[in-house]
């Protein structure tokens, strides 16, 4: 089994990995994905990589494998507001009557559900799918390497 290298899996989450554009770790990072602080010590390394090669996965409708690091809030939303501006994030807060969501961005909008040309939730993870175009094996391997050892004692 390899364990990678997880020195150089935090240089490629906070690099070329682009990890933290959206997922914060210790406090460093981007806010739009879950953060991946403690997730060493919750998760087991096969789950991980499989998070990493298809993040939709556990958005699937039913899937009831929410927990508190990955919980199911982590869905996509697409929204066209009276205007026709179109924002596509996450959602933070919702109620009959409003949503707060946030964009890639990390914008945060405030938006009454009767003043949008359209709503959609979708359960395609914002987060893209593997690619080895983007990242090798190898690499996943060091990533993982790393968040292993975050939150691990």
């Amino acid at each position: 089994m390899t364990t990678g290298d997880a020195a150089h899996g935090k240089a490629l989450f906070y690099g070329d990995g682009n990890c933290s554009m959206c997922h914060m770790v210790e406090g460093r990072g981007g806010r739009m994905g879950p953060d991946l602080t403690g997730v060493g010590g919750s998760r087991t390394r096969e789950a991980m990589i499989e998070s990493i090669r298809d993040p939709s996965r556990r958005l699937a409708w039913g899937l009831a494998e929410a927990t508190k690091e990955f919980p199911q809030e982590y869905e996509s939303v697409n929204a066209v507001t009276a205007d026709g501006k179109k924002l596509k994030g996450v959602i933070l807060n919702e109620d009959t009557f409003s949503v707060q969501m946030m964009d890639s961005g990390e914008h945060i909008h405030l938006l009454e559900k009767s003043k949008l040309k359209s709503f959609q939730k979708s359960r395609e993870s914002a987060m893209p799918k593997y690619n080895p175009d983007v990242l090798s094996e190898k690499e996943v391997e060091d990533i993982v390497a790393f968040l292993a050892t975050v939150g691990a004692q």
